[in-house]
């Protein structure tokens, strides 16, 4: 088995400990959750994210970054306008949660983050419960 392998098939376990702590009161994922906010489900990130780039917004709205979520699990990105590229992977955990590692940035970790529909628009949170960034579309394949 190689390293990737393990660290995927460990997905749920990391994943289900940063849940605990992912929705903390008074954090804005619990903020949204309580405000009519859902939570995607396995199945349907896999739906809204495999074989498509989204443009993803950064929590603070000062980076917007197209991200290409492959089907044999590599991710791709390029900052819109360009200046930077990066590569990595990502994994679906059972949790309803997907985490990712980028070449160089993550040294092989996974950071694991839930996903939820916010007044319409696709959203990720970090595991303490920290708004990490939105979505402003889904396109099908890699548009750069």
């Amino acid at each position: 088995m190689n390293t990737k392998s393990t660290i995927i098939g460990c997905l749920t376990v990391l994943a289900l400990a940063g849940t605990s702590y992912g929705a903390q009161a008074g954090s804005a994922m619990r903020k949204a959750l309580d405000n009519g906010a859902t939570r995607l489900t396995a199945d349907q990130i896999a739906d809204r994210f495999v074989g498509r780039t989204g443009i993803w917004v950064s929590g603070s709205g000062d980076k917007k970054i197209a991200i290409y979520y492959g089907k044999k699990n590599d991710l791709s990105a390029e900052k819109v306008g360009g200046g930077w590229t990066a590569n990595g992977y990502y994994g679906i955990a059972n949790d309803d949660s997907i985490c990712i590692s980028w070449a160089g940035k993550d040294k092989g970790r996974l950071r694991c983050l839930d996903v939820l529909v916010v007044d319409g628009v696709v959203t990720k949170f970090n595991v303490d419960g920290s708004l990490n960034g939105s979505y402003e579309k889904f396109v099908n394949g890699k548009t750069f």
